[in-house]
């Protein structure tokens, strides 16, 4: 799956090297078999039967699921007639950090205590 990328070296020595491309890991094949139901496609209500399920994101409804959709086609194809991802997609999906972050940018604390309470490390 990989191509080469030569150049020369010392002006006058060619060297080669593969260039591997980064391909879906076992555990997000397997995710994405298992959510789109052994099929090749997976829907937008697979894919928010994903996020509630496998990601507990709670608080995602369809319209999130459509606009994730819509914004991995136009980055991805350009397009925005496609309504089902493939693995590809799902793998774009997953590791976009506008889309899919390691880290939640919401408060997930009470943050209702006076500031004495907390510890602040500086």
């Amino acid at each position: 799956m990989g191509s080469y990328n030569y150049y020369k070296m010392f002006g006058c020595f060619n060297r080669k090297f593969k260039i591997s491309e980064s391909e879906p890991p076992p555990d997000v094949r397997e995710a994405f078999w298992r959510y789109s139901d052994g099929g090749s496609h997976m829907s937008a209500d697979q894919l928010h039967q994903f996020l509630v399920n496998h990601q507990q994101e709670d608080s995602c409804t369809a319209l999130d699921v459509e606009a994730i959709m819509q914004h991995v086609f136009h980055h991805r194809h350009h397009s925005d007639k496609r309504h089902t991802f493939n693995l590809e997609d799902f793998f774009y999906f997953l590791f976009h950090d506008d889309l899919n972050g390691p880290i939640n940018t919401q408060v997930h604390h009470d943050m209702t205590a006076p500031l004495q309470h907390y510890f602040i490390y500086t």
